[in-house]
């Protein structure tokens, strides 16, 4: 009977085991999900505009508004890098900077939330956020231009393979032409043409 006792006991720790495991990995995923971080942005972001709203006096406004400002340009840049890598245009190291700037971007909206009706000063806090915003219309600005150039033809590209693989058979006959010690007939080598 002690057994089966000990057979069902590690039984039943194995399904709990199961069980908590695929919760744990649920919840971290559901945590983790697009959904659920564009929806806490979202929330966020509608907290901050009604701070900035209100009608009555509010301390450091400003400081609402531009992390409302820097959360849109982020949204914005992300658009642009998507629409801009589907065009296959060249971006450089854009995306790879992208995830560094949209962290930066999170730690000065958290504190410019925090910045909202205290009484501290916070310019050194409002001039990072303005370079920031800068930075992002620059990054912008530079992404939207590079979407614009149009993506290279496959035609051209194809045209231009062929006319580049022809000039190296060229050379490289001519170089074995030169090599056997003949020279081509009716040219004369420039040490003869004086």
């Amino acid at each position: 009977m002690l057994e089966f006792l000990t057979v069902v006991g590690l039984v039943v720790l194995l399904i709990v085991g199961v069980l908590v495991t695929t919760a744990w990995l649920a919840l971290r995923r559901i945590r983790r999900s697009r959904l659920i971080t564009v929806g806490t942005q979202a929330v966020a972001d509608g907290l901050l505009a009604l701070t900035a709203c209100r009608p009555r006096r509010t301390s450091h406004r400003g400081a609402a508004l531009r992390a409302l400002r820097i959360s849109r340009e982020h949204r914005l840049l992300r658009e642009y890098v998507v629409a801009a890598q589907r065009s296959g245009a060249y971006l450089g190291d854009v995306p790879q900077l992208l995830p560094r700037l949209e962290a930066e971007g999170r730690r000065l909206r958290e504190a410019l939330g925090r910045l909202v009706g205290s009484a501290a000063a916070g310019r050194d806090l409002l001039g990072q956020a303005d370079r920031h915003l800068a930075t992002l219309g620059d990054l912008a600005e530079a992404v939207r231009g590079a979407a614009s150039v149009p993506a290279a033809d496959d035609v051209l590209a194809r045209e231009a393979e062929e006319a580049a693989l022809g000039l190296r058979l060229h050379t490289a006959a001519y170089t074995e032409l030169m090599a056997d010690g003949r020279r081509p007939e009716g040219r004369l080598p420039l040490a003869d043409a004086s």
